[in-house]
């Protein structure tokens, strides 16, 4: 992959994905930024780049750790040499107890619960190892995928987890992705203002009930500086943002400037006046509303030959990035660095 590093933009073959890195560490510096004037924690899921090496410009820049959202991410990163990890999700069944438990020993690990049960297996598997992982419990605060409710159902939990040996509670989580929903930016900081609200909230109802809860943490890049505003709030963990995309420019997230990750694309037809085709479809774009290739024309744009090469805004970033070996940084016209994606695919 070094084989990259020194090429001119027009000696690659297409498609390539590009990440202008001017771009990019402005967009994680200005993150980290904002974590610190506000006095929270930044734990950024790496599942948006997958890439150690972006993983270890987020940690120059002031990040606590980073967030996976699978076991396979988390071995990844573990063997980079990243020692702080949260797999933000449900780890489910004997065998991921068990893989849980082993790399608890080799680094710090977290882990989100939302059932009393599985807590109570990944306290047994811990016990064997003589390890001590981390829950963390997941508050359903509007998305309604996984998820205690706040408040009551929430203490419950807590309660349980408080009684068992090999765990540790380590607060309370919330993931508000139905932010990416959102009709207006209205409506994505009402999103936000709940999400933290929820979070914060039921974290004092546990702390009240004599449970100590010192992690209270939100999710979500166009929530990202609504939630993480919120007093009472400790950390965020926004993934998205060290990319953008068009449906994060949609949100009013981000603005053009914002987007470090492109797709370089050939033109490869041209059978009809209106519309054109390129060499990166579904296998490069991933199917975020869509990706087949076709592009129509729209009024006013110029009129775009075979062979001609064009660097196109994905819809979504992160399943963008998780299709591709490799991401290329660049500076202007150069390629200065290669980032291997790791960890790639739906896997474990």
């Amino acid at each position: 992959m070094t084989d990259f590093i020194g090429r001119d933009l027009d000696q690659l073959d297409t498609p390539a994905l590009l990440v202008d890195l001017d771009r990019l560490e402005r967009n994680i510096a200005r993150m980290a930024a904002f974590a610190r004037r506000h006095g929270v924690a930044l734990r950024p899921h790496a599942k948006s780049h997958k890439s150690a090496g972006i993983g270890r410009r987020q940690m120059d820049a002031g990040a606590v750790g980073l967030t996976v959202a699978k076991l396979d991410e988390a071995e990844a990163f573990l063997e980079a040499g990243f020692t702080d990890l949260f797999v933000a999700n449900q780890v489910v069944g004997k065998q991921k107890w068990e893989r849980l438990a082993r790399l608890a020993q080799r680094g710090t690990m977290a882990v989100g619960v939302d059932d009393a049960d599985v807590a109570a297996g990944i306290a047994a598997a811990a016990r064997t190892v003589g390890a001590t992982v981390d829950v963390v419990i997941e508050i359903d605060t509007g998305l309604h995928r996984a998820g205690v409710l706040p408040g009551e159902p929430a203490l419950r939990l807590a309660e349980h987890i408080a009684l068992l040996d090999g765990v540790r509670l380590r607060g309370v989580f919330t993931h508000a992705g139905h932010a990416h929903g959102a009709h207006s930016p209205e409506e994505v900081r009402r999103i936000g203002r709940e999400e933290g609200l929820k979070v914060v909230e039921t974290a004092e109802l546990l702390r009240q009930r004599g449970i100590a809860c010192p992690v209270v943490s939100v999710g979500s890049t166009p929530t990202a500086l609504i939630s993480g505003a919120v007093a009472g709030v400790t950390e965020m963990r926004p993934g998205n943002y060290v990319f953008y995309d068009r449906m994060q420019l949609g949100l009013g997230s981000a603005t053009p400037g914002d987007c470090s990750l492109s797709v370089l694309a050939t033109i490869t037809s041209r059978p009809a006046a209106d519309r054109v085709i390129i060499d990166a479809g579904s296998k490069t774009f991933a199917l975020d509303r869509g990706a087949h290739g076709i592009i129509v024309r729209a009024e006013g744009q110029s009129d775009p030959s075979v062979g001609e090469r064009l660097r196109l805004l994905p819809n979504h970033a992160c399943t963008t990035a998780n299709l591709a070996e490799c991401l290329l940084g660049v500076r202007g016209n150069r390629v200065d660095e290669v980032f291997p994606v790791i960890a790639r695919g739906g896997g474990r």
